[in-house]
This record gives C-alpha cells, sequence and structure tokens, in this order.
C-alpha cells in the first residue's frame, strides 16, 4: 500500500481531489432528500414538487481574469460562472451569496464599488438577487460564488442514456448558439496585448485593432452570459444537459457514448470568429481545436431526441412572446433583454451504443495532445 509521502509527490489534478472527498463523503449516504450531490453542475435537494439546485464557482484573478478586465467586468462575472451552473440544471434563479477576499491592491473603495456594480448588474440581469456573501483578507482577489435555483425538473448532465422502449440508443447532441470566441479573445490578448516580462508588447497596436474589427469575440470573454433564457425554454424537451465551462473538449466526455462531426463543429464558429481565424491564417484544423478548447464560453451543451428545427422553434416561440409582454415596459432596464438574443441550437453529433468518437476517430487519439479542454493540475 502507497503511504501518504508517496501519494504527495505524484501529480494530482482536480478529478483526483474530488474522488478523494467522494470516497469520504458518506454524509450523503441514506439520505433520502439528497437527489444528486457530487458529480454535477448542480447539487439538488428534494423539496416535494420542486427541487432546489445549489451551486459554487471560486475565482482567483491570477487565473481567471485577465488585466484587461474591468472591476465590473470582474464582478458580473463571478454571477455569471454560477447562474451558467443554475442554468444547465434547467432551473430559475433565487438568490447567490458571494465571498471576495481582498489584497492590498484591490482592498480599495473605488475598486469595491466598481466591483459590487458589477455584482449587481449580473444579478439584475439574471433575477437572481445578491442576498450575503462573507469578505476577508487575501494574497490575491478571491471571489467564492454560490447561487441557488428552483426547478420541478432538473436535468442532469448525465449523459448515459437508457435504451429505450424503441431500442434506440441514439438522441441528438446540440448546443446554444456559437463556440470559439473566447479562445479567440485570448489570442488576442495573450499575443498582443500582453507581455508579461517585458511590458507592452511591440504589437499592441494590433492587438487593439483586432478589439475594434472584432467586438464580439472579445465581449464574449471580458462580458459572457449565462444561458438561463435557454435553460428554462429547453426544459422538457432535452435528456441531458451541462454549462461549456472548461471547453467543449473536456465537457463532451460527460457524455458516456457518442460521436461528433468536425464539419459540424467548425460551423459552431460564428461569422466573425470565421473573419478573425482567416484574417491570423488560422487554417480549419486550428480553427477546430480553439472550438473544442474554448474554455468558458458558458453555452449549453445537451441532447434530446428532438430535431433542431423542433428546438429553435421552442425557443423563437418564447422570445417572441416574451418581446412582446416586454415591449411596452419602458422602465425595463435593457440588459435584461439578453433573455430574447436570437438564441438558436445546433447540432454537433449524436449519441451511441458505445464508444467516443469524432469522425469516426477514437475521440482520444483525434488530433491527440490537443483536444483536452481546462483541467486544474497540480505538481506538474
Amino acid at each position: 500500500m502507497e503511504n501518504m509521502e508517496n501519494m504527495e509527490k505524484k501529480a494530482i489534478n482536480e478529478f483526483d481531489i474530488i474522488d478523494i472527498i467522494q470516497k469520504n463523503n458518506t454524509s450523503v449516504k441514506g439520505n433520502s432528500g439528497i437527489i444528486k450531490s457530487i458529480g454535477d453542475d448542480c447539487a439538488v435537494i428534494n423539496l416535494g414538487i420542486n427541487k432546489l439546485v445549489i451551486t459554487t464557482d471560486m475565482l482567483f484573478k491570477s487565473t481567471h481574469f485577465p488585466e484587461l478586465l474591468t472591476p465590473f467586468q470582474i464582478g458580473k462575472r463571478v454571477v455569471t460562472a454560477n447562474v451558467s451552473d443554475i442554468a444547465s440544471m434547467c432551473a430559475k434563479p433565487l438568490g447567490i451569496v458571494v465571498s471576495m477576499g481582498f489584497d492590498k491592491e484591490t482592498a480599495d473603495k473605488k475598486y469595491i464599488d466598481e466591483l459590487s456594480r458589477g455584482i449587481n448588474s449580473a444579478c439584475c440581469e439574471y433575477e437572481c438577487p445578491l442576498v450575503g456573501g462573507d469578505t476577508n483578507k487575501s494574497e490575491e482577489l478571491v471571489l467564492s460564488g454560490t447561487a441557488f435555483g428552483i426547478t420541478s425538473n432538473p436535468v442532469f448532465r448525465d449523459f448515459n442514456l437508457k435504451e429505450t422502449e424503441t431500442n434506440q440508443y441514439e438522441s441528438n447532441i446540440y448546443i446554444t448558439n456559437d463556440l470559439g470566441k473566447v479562445s479567440c479573445a485570448l489570442i488576442m490578448y495573450e499575443k498582443y496585448l500582453i507581455d508579461k516580462k517585458n511590458g507592452v508588447p511591440y504589437d499592441f497596436n494590433v492587438g487593439l485593432k483586432l478589439i475594434n474589427n472584432y467586438p464580439e469575440i472579445f465581449n464574449k470573454l471580458s462580458e459572457p452570459k449565462a444561458r438561463i433564457f435557454e435553460g428554462m425554454a429547453l426544459n422538457g424537451h432535452i435528456n441531458t444537459c451541462c454549462d461549456i465551462s472548461d471547453g467543449l473538449g473536456k465537457d463532451i466526455t460527460y457524455l458516456n457514448n457518442f460521436e461528433l462531426n468536425s464539419e459540424d463543429i467548425l460551423n459552431c464558429a460564428s461569422s466573425e470568429t470565421f473573419e478573425f481565424c482567416e484574417e491570423l491564417d488560422i487554417d480549419d484544423i486550428g480553427l477546430l481545436d480553439i472550438i473544442l478548447n474554448s474554455g468558458e464560453e458558458f453555452e449549453l451543451l445537451f441532447s434530446s431526441f428532438n430535431s433542431s428545427h423542433y428546438l429553435n422553434n421552442k425557443l423563437e416561440k418564447i422570445e417572441r412572446k416574451n418581446k412582446s409582454k416586454n415591449k411596452n415596459d419602458e422602465n425595463k432596464d435593457n440588459s435584461n433583454n439578453n433573455k430574447n438574443n436570437d438564441s438558436k441550437v445546433q447540432k454537433i453529433g449524436k449519441t451511441i451504443e458505445n464508444g467516443q468518437y469524432i469522425d469516426s476517430v477514437a475521440f482520444n487519439k483525434f488530433h491527440e495532445g490537443v483536444v483536452k479542454g481546462y483541467v486544474h493540475r497540480w505538481n506538474d
């Protein structure tokens, strides 16, 4: 049996840590009120007809917030990251608490005022009120949110679809909207806008030009959106769901058995993303890598027996209804219009009886070493 000293010397990642915690967590055993504990975007607690969903996300300035983000945008981001998990359960947000650790640089009244305005803006946008939290001294800015939601029908990310009465294993796999913008924005940022060793990079003006030419791309990084509207609208029409926070290349593996189509994945890029890649001479293989590894997109990844035409019609009907309802409401904050953003779903593959593939090639071998998504690692 390995001793603790040898265990500590081995590289460890977030999955190893979760496995250890899960192994030692006997507190949920025999508790009929716990529908889902560790292992999904949210924990789910039985309240009878309704189910309470709970999630938490901890963000650090050094790893989660590019230098170009304002305190306002950082505040919005911590709420969005948590609410996105509520969206992935197809639930309605109830509220959020945010704990904040401030270092010497951020323990400033002006900074905290702008940060809290950003938190409030996102809370109003998602109708998820800030109801508490904690503050403390920290070595760097740390924001930890815990969000709550409610639904009568939580949709889990367990894509192990059981055989149906018609012996049909296949269902369609979809994503909402588009993918790849966040990775493209990071290319702008890391290649042209920041040089940690030498200060302002030589190509800084090129980076500013790219931001001006491709505003939607940088906006996806600076002010991403949680897909609350889409999650609630699709509830009852989909089988499974998770949000794309660590990249499609990682999050797709929550589907136990699937086959993806690379051409369909490429079609998930927006026209602006295609134009950006053309300008930087990024070919289709490079774009595919960008899409598969683009984290914190906060789009929904889900499966459904319904067609894309059926699902898009559902979204369009609800959007039209919401727009009509809010049309004459002059007091409605324009920021709430994210719920009426001409949402769409796009098919990228299907679930299958056994295996994980992309273009009939084993997924773990396809472009080996590139398709990985984001995984927290220690001691590497």
